[in-house]
């Protein structure tokens, strides 16, 4: 046998096994897709059950929606969830957005793991599709620490919003809203069953949104930022390492991760203090460490949070903008949040500045920056622009509201935050469509699309083009 042919036997072997895995991964993505859909239709069953509402007679669009901005953790609601449900309903809701915030792969991980089965190589590497983790090494270790980090911070939260809740409300109640605020503040769903008012009555209670915004930036942040610093936190204790050197001894990823978070939150409150502070609808009228503690709240919100502690109707146009940004930023990987994520926008960012000073790489703390994750980070802004784009033409085809109005509601879907200038109840049939698309896209699509973009098992293209000749700028 010849070499060539041999060489071309081995090529197709190749290019054989390279399809193969191809479908592994592609049906990895189908698998978290339908998952996430799956979970919705259960929920919006169950809420279209009589024992669901107060009235006993659940609208189905309805069920769907409420189902949709639960399992999505956006927040969302076109009924009051106070008012509408009953506990079975309630109930059912909180589970949705505990599924939806760990993940249903944290989820089923966790559950076989309770039933002591072994998980298999394939299901380890669907976790690790899931979460966009570098290698399968430790990658149950990893989901343990997700839910036992998950439920301990959570209990935290609840404990603390005790302190208020229950004189408040009683022994029962006070407990019970502790327990649904806590969850659905660090899942970042948003949805509250205190009252139609959201956290604009405990605007001037500093351990409620203080709480609330722990629980927020936790989650926010990304589980593998909480592993990264309490690691070097432990190893700083034990004094293998000096205090002075703790942030030197994160890895990129964290530096990066709390540089930007830290700059968008306070940079975000620093513009809405500015921007509302003579506006009697929102801040005006409060003292001043209740105007600062406002706008930080606001601004912690925006990071797909989605509680409010004042109207976000009345805030002025300059305000909406910046919300816009911030929720289309979203939180950090590998957490709760949604939006493009800090990262991605912090890799386009880097690449810029590269591009202003001439160089021929991007450089983040004296590394380089891959140029296969400068294209992911790229394709995944472009697209999420694209349907957020999209999705506010035709919310404002089809419903009479403002463009500043409809731009704020699909950003808010889109990014599941679920914040809303009061139309979330006004939208029709085809608004509401419009809307659980947006958070159903803005749930699966950084996974979906990290996954998709991901060319580990790519041949590499052997046909090279001439470049074309093209003016940019």
């Amino acid at each position: 046998m010849s070499k060539e042919a041999v060489n071309d036997k081995n090529y197709s072997q190749v290019k054989k096994n390279i399809k193969n895995e191809k479908k592994k991964s592609i049906s990895t993505t189908k698998k978290i897709i339908l998952g996430f859909l799956l979970v919705i239709l259960v929920g919006t069953i169950l809420l279209s059950l009589p024992i669901s509402n107060v009235g006993g007679r659940v609208d189905v669009l309805t069920a769907l929606f409420t189902a949709t901005t639960s399992v999505c953790v956006t927040g969302l609601v076109v009924v009051d969830t106070f008012a509408y449900w009953t506990l079975f309903g309630k109930v059912v809701i909180l589970i949705l957005i505990q599924i939806g915030g760990m993940g249903i792969i944290a989820i089923i991980c966790g559950m076989m793991l309770m039933l002591h089965k072994k998980v298999n190589l394939k299901e380890r590497m669907i976790i690790q599709d899931a979460y966009n983790l570098n290698n399968l090494q430790g990658v149950i270790k990893f989901v343990k620490k997700i839910i036992i980090g998950t439920f301990v911070v959570e209990l935290i939260g609840a404990l603390l919003y005790m302190i208020v809740f229950i004189p408040e409300f009683g022994i029962a109640k006070g407990i019970w809203y502790s327990i649904f605020n806590s969850i659905s503040a660090f899942c970042n769903a948003g949805i509250d069953i205190i009252g139609p008012s959201s956290m604009i009555p405990y605007q001037s209670s500093p351990l409620v949104l203080i709480t609330t915004m722990m629980l927020i930036f936790n989650s926010g942040i990304g589980f593998v930022v909480w592993w990264d610093v309490i690691d070097v936190a432990k190893k700083m204790l034990k004094k293998e390492i000096r205090p002075r050197d703790f942030i030197s001894k994160l890895t990129i990823h964290t530096r990066l991760v709390l540089s930007v978070t830290f700059t968008l939150i306070f940079a975000g409150a620093a513009l809405v203090l500015l921007f509302e502070w003579n506006n009697k609808g929102t801040i005006g009228n409060m003292n001043l460490i209740d105007k600062i503690l406002n706008s930080l709240f606001q601004s912690v919100t925006l990071r797909t949070a989605g509680f409010a502690s004042f109207s976000q109707g009345d805030m002025e146009g300059a305000s909406v903008l910046v919300s816009i940004v911030l929720m289309l930023i979203g939180g950090s990987p590998v957490g709760t949040a949604g939006g493009v994520k800090t990262v991605t926008v912090a890799v386009l960012f880097f690449a810029v500045a590269a591009v202003i000073k001439g160089r021929n790489e991007a450089v983040v703390y004296n590394r380089s920056i891959n140029q296969d994750l400068i294209r992911k980070s790229l394709a995944v802004v472009l697209i999420s622009l694209i349907a957020f784009v999209v999705l506010s033409i035709l919310l404002m085809i089809t419903n009479d509201f403002t463009m500043e109005d409809s731009l704020f509601e699909v950003a808010s879907a889109i990014a599941t935050v679920g914040l809303s200038r009061g139309i979330t109840a006004d939208l029709n049939t085809a608004g509401q469509l419009i809307i659980i698309i947006g958070m159903y896209l803005g749930r699966i699509g950084p996974i979906s699309m990290f996954i998709a973009f991901s060319n580990k098992y790519s041949i590499k293209n052997s046909l090279h083009y001439a470049e074309a000749d093209l003016i940019v700028g």
